[in-house]
């Protein structure tokens, strides 16, 4: 009766376990692509120095994802990452009241295109056009307003673009 309970166990396992064949935790790894590096962010959007926070975001959001490995020099990685920010805005959503002049919440929005690039071929692998954007709580002025929501508006758009980037191109 053990042997038979045991041998009922092991079977019963066995099958549970068969079906998570070929499961992996996090994303899929791209086909010859281990490594890639960033090329510089180009600012065509007007606002000056935001491109900081987006190479500094990409540079975070690559090193989180972990499927592919940071290089700092192109000749040893596999791709090229090239980002242009193309528009930056500032927009007024909110205000308090209607005799209110003074927007009291802002959307913060940066646009960006970004290529990835084989090194080897220079062959354009994926394409993005994407987005990031944060809501700004009108402070004691705006300056330190926009300040603090950059940093994760920016964040939002390398998120984006990595996962435009390798998952369409899978």
């Amino acid at each position: 009766m053990k042997k038979r309970l045991y041998l009922l166990n092991t079977l019963a396992a066995a099958l549970l376990f068969s079906g998570c064949m070929g499961y992996q935790l996090g994303g899929s790894s791209l086909e010859g692509i281990d490594s890639v590096t960033m090329g510089p962010v180009i600012n065509s959007s007007g606002e000056p120095a935001i491109e900081l926070q987006v190479t500094h975001a990409l540079r975070e959001r690559i090193h989180f994802d972990g499927r592919m490995k940071l290089i700092n020099e192109s000749k040893n990685a596999d791709a090229i990452i090239d980002i242009t920010l193309t528009e930056y805005s500032l927009k007024p959503i909110a205000f308090s009241s209607e005799q209110s002049a003074t927007p009291d919440l802002y959307r913060l929005r940066i646009t960006a295109e970004a290529e990835l690039r084989s090194v080897a071929t220079g062959e354009v692998l994926s394409t993005s056009h994407t987005y990031g954007e944060q809501t700004v709580d009108f402070q004691d002025d705006l300056t330190s307003a926009k300040r603090d929501a950059l940093p994760l508006a920016a964040d939002k758009l390398s998120r984006f673009i990595l996962d435009d980037l390798i998952e369409a191109w899978q």
